[in-house]
This record gives structure tokens, sequence and C-alpha cells, in this order.
């Protein structure tokens, strides 16, 4: 008996052991998924948002950097060489007597001659330099990389609004392709229920067979419009995973949505939430704080620079002497050090202009951009509106084509009609049924493409990204 239930035990474990790897997979391949779902994925995988999130980080060690102008700077060294000088000769003047007369020394010259000499020599060092007073330089230095952080941050929130608008266009642009796709798969059914009508008519002797063949034309054009629109629907999920950042051939589908708000606020309301909320305005203002910044640096460099030193070396033949007897074979050299540039070839003028007008610059790239943004931003809400226009026009000539397309058969049925007006009338239907679905969906992006450029489409779907 326990080896009964010992063997279905370890059955059971081998199915599941071999069943959960698929299950894993299945659910890292989910297929149908929500607009929330592709965003959050988007917003952990997507590269170029990753690449953003990296130089952010990075803008975070510049500030640690910036403090390099009023930390102290210290460095050790440690050397061991040896000094090798080679045979020489050279006249001497050497003592060869005393005078008699005078009790002085006598020299003469003579040639002397040094034999091949090895002598070592070992030395170890620390240096220590702090700046006292640059003209600022240093403290405007620190604001200026926290500046440029904080600019970095707004740069990241504004290329993760890219993201989401990106992967809502890409999301809603799916769904117009699918529903055009199924549009054009109700057109061949339309056209292969008419090729069997035309067929049936003309066995029946009440039509001309011109009119089969024509049905036949009719249906392969509409077969060639679905494969067309089939690969346009593939080429929008590819386009989708990538940015996902998923292999582009993963299977995926999208769950049709569709919504069309209220009233929208006025142009003026929209204007001030962009003016408030838009992340490369922010960026572009923390820019021009920035260059305020260097123009300080560099008129720091007219100032004098003082800063004080501190140097100890030891020095001996033996590197054993170096590291003992601290008390010898050494030297401290200490002192405070101003130093001030009377002239450099107008250099630093030049940097101080150059400065000034890089100032100007942004100051002019920001007034540019608001009135590029508030043109984008009236363009965007009056093709919002046309849209909703045209779509109460575009259901009005979709039930007009329906009933077109209906009193068309209806005559074709009874011999009044003829095959080109009821393909006719087809095609008038599949347009319409094409021009709805595009409008429906263009809105959509209307919307998205709205909320970016107030700078709002985090802020929108962040709460349903956090439930």
């Amino acid at each position: 008996m326990r080896h009964g239930i010992r063997g279905v035990t370890t059955l059971i474990v081998l199915i599941l052991f071999v069943s959960l790897p698929e299950f894993s997979r299945a659910q890292e391949t989910k297929t149908v998924m929500t607009l929330e779902e592709c965003i959050q994925l988007a917003l952990q995988s997507n590269f170029n948002l990753r690449n953003s999130f990296y130089m952010k980080k990075a803008a975070d060690f510049d500030v640690l950097k910036s403090y390099r102008g009023i930390l102290p700077q210290v460095s050790v060294s440690v050397g061991r060489g040896e000094i090798e000088t080679g045979p020489s000769e050279y006249l001497s003047n050497e003592p060869v007597g005393i005078d008699p007369e005078t009790g002085n020394v006598i020299y003469e010259q003579r040639t002397r001659k040094i034999e091949k000499q090895t002598r070592s020599s070992s030395s170890a060092g620390l240096t220590v330099s702090q700046t006292v007073f640059d003209g600022g330089i240093w403290w405007n230095q620190i604001r200026k990389a926290k500046t440029d952080r904080e600019a970095s941050e707004y740069q990241y929130e504004n290329d993760r609004n890219q993201v989401i608008f990106q992967v809502q266009q890409a999301y809603f642009d799916l769904i117009k392709q699918k529903k055009l796709l199924d549009v054009y798969e109700v057109a061949i059914e339309r056209s292969r229920a008419q090729l069997e009508r035309s067929q049936k008519m003309y066995e029946l002797g009440a039509t001309a067979q011109v009119d089969v063949y024509r049905a036949k034309v009719n249906l392969g054009n509409d077969r060639i419009n679905y494969l067309n629109q089939k690969n346009i629907f593939e080429e929008a999920k590819k386009k989708l995973n990538l940015l996902m950042g998923r292999d582009p051939l993963t299977p995926i589908d999208v769950q049709p949505e569709f919504r069309i708000p209220g009233e929208l606020p006025e142009l003026e309301e929209l204007f001030k939430t962009a003016w408030q909320h838009h992340p490369l305005l922010k960026k572009d203002l923390l820019s021009l704080q920035s260059s305020a910044l260097s123009v300080k640096m560099a008129k720091g460099l007219n100032f004098p620079r003082i800063s004080i030193y501190l140097n100890y070396d030891r020095f001996h033949e033996s590197a054993i002497k170096v590291f003992s007897d601290y008390d010898q074979n050494y030297q401290i050299r200490y002192g405070i050090n101003l130093s001030l540039n009377l002239f450099n070839g107008f250099s630093d003028y030049a940097d101080i202009q150059k400065a000034e007008l890089n100032r100007k610059m942004v100051r002019e790239q920001i007034e540019e951009y608001k009135r590029s943004l508030k043109s984008e931003i009236h363009k965007t809400y009056q093709n919002y509106l046309s849209t909703l226009e045209m779509i109460k026009i575009n259901e009005e000539n979709l039930q007009a084509a329906k009933e077109e397309y209906r009193l068309a058969q209806e005559r074709y049925n009874i011999g009044a009609g003829t095959q080109l007006e009821v393909r006719e009338a087809q095609v008038n239907l599949t347009r319409a049924e094409e021009t709805l679905v595009s409008t429906e969906y263009n809105a959509q992006l209307l919307l998205a493409q709205l909320d970016n450029q107030l700078g709002l489409s985090f802020t929108k779907v962040k709460e349903k990204l956090q439930k």
C-alpha cells in the first residue's frame, strides 16, 4: 500500500515538474493584454527608457564629483630606483706637498678615474592640498551639478511620457488594424455570397455569365485587400512588442478599447496645464539656471586662487630606512599659495562672453519651445473636436451605406439592378466601415497625444498601473 501511494506521489511530482515550465512560459508570453499591462511592461523593459534611466543615475555621480573643489586633494607616492654611473675620467687639483717658504699646500692637476658605480634610491611621500578660495567656482560647480541632476530627472520623466504615448499609439493602431481586418473579412463574405447568388441566377437564366465573372473578380480583389491588411496587422504587432522590449514575433492580442470623454477644458486652461506640468519646460528652466551658474564660474577665474599645502617626503638608499626611524631622513614643506592670472590671451574674457551668449540662447529656446508647444496643443485640440464631428457623420454614412447595399441587392435579385450597382454599394459600405474605424481610433490617439503634450501621460495612467 505504501509503495502504491509513493508511486502516485512520484507521478504527480513528475507531472508538475514537466508542466510548470510550460505554465511559466505561458505567463511570460501572455497573449491578450490590456493597455495598462502593455504600458507597465514597456516602463520596465523599453530600451530607450532604460538608457534614459542610466543617464539619470549618472548625473548623481556628477554631483559627487563636483565636491572635488571643496574637499582636500591627497596623494601618496612610493618609489624605488637605481642610479648607475659609468666609468669616467676628469682633471682634479690634487695636493702634492707644502711650500716650505709659505707653508701653503701645493696643488697640481692630476687625471682621476672613477670606476662604474651603482647607488640605490628609495623614497616615499604624502601631499595634501586644500583650496581655500577660488572665486566661488567650487560652490557654483556643486550648484550646477545639482541643477543638472534635477534637469536629468525631468528628461527622464519626459522620456517616460514619450514611451507611454508610443505604446498607446501602437496599441490603438493594433486595435484599428485588427478591426479593419475584420472589415475586410466581412467584405470577403459579402463577395462570396454575391458570387453564389450570381451563379444561381445564371443557372436559372436570370442573369448573364459576365456577372459571375465580375463577382469572381470582386471576390479576388477583396481577398487581396484582406491579405494586405493582414500584413499590416502583423507589422503593428511587431511594433508594439518592440516598444515593450520583447521579441517582435511574440504572440500578442489586445482588448478593444474605445472611449470618448465629455467636453475638454478650454484652450487657455490646457496651456496653463502644459506650462505647469510639461517635463521639458521644467528641464529648460533648469538649463537656464545652469547656464547662469556657468557664467558665474567663468567670472570666478578673474579672482585670485588661494590654497594651502603640506608635503612630507622620506628618502634613503635603503627602503628599510624609509619606513623606519621616522625622526630621520625626511623633509616637510607646508605653506599657503596665492595665484592670480593677469593675462592669458583673452581666454577668460572669451569664456565669460560665451557663457553669457549660451544663457541667452537657452532663454530664446525656452520661448520658442513654448510657442511651438502652444501651436501643437491648439492643433491637437482642433483636430480632436473635428474628429468627434467626423465620427457622427461617419456613423450616419455607415447607416446610409448599409441601406444602399441592401436596396442594391434587392434590385439585383428581382432583376431591376445590375452587378455593377451591387459592387459599388458594397465598396461604399466597406469604405464607410473603414472610415468609421479609423476615425474612432484617431480620436483615441489624439487624446493620448494631447495628454503627452500637456506632460500628463504618466500621471493619467499611474493610478491604473498601481491597481
